[in-house]
């Protein structure tokens, strides 16, 4: 097999889940085209990541809503035997920085990378 001739760049950073916004993983966005979430394996009580996002790393955090007025949650599969990758939401792309906030206290459980396409 040949090397592509692009090559995307990307980073992992490590996350820790809470349900709380304030002790969330704060993420730079600025500089992201996507993402995933790569999630160990976690309760199956566990149903959704909510995203909460800022113009800058420090100061308001609001929840993330697309241009339908939806909220940009990822809504969860979990597995208590496999590890699952989920997209994170396109509606990331404008933001400065995402906070990742578990739904579920079930999901804090899950050891959680992040993957950002840059």
């Amino acid at each position: 097999m040949s090397e592509p001739k692009i090559r995307r760049k990307f980073k992992a950073v490590p996350v820790t889940l809470s349900t709380a916004v304030a002790a969330a993983t704060t993420l730079r966005w600025d500089d992201v085209a996507g993402g995933t979430l790569e999630m160990g394996t976690v309760s199956t009580a566990a149903t959704s990541i909510q995203v909460w996002a800022s113009d800058a790393t420090v100061g308001t955090f609001g929840r993330l809503y697309d241009a339908s007025g939806s909220a940009a949650d990822i809504t969860l599969a979990p597995s208590a035997t496999e590890a699952r990758v989920y997209a994170l939401p396109d509606a990331c792309y404008g933001a400065g920085a995402i906070r990742l906030v578990a739904g579920q206290a079930a999901a804090t459980a899950a050891v959680c990378i992040v993957t950002m396409k840059t």
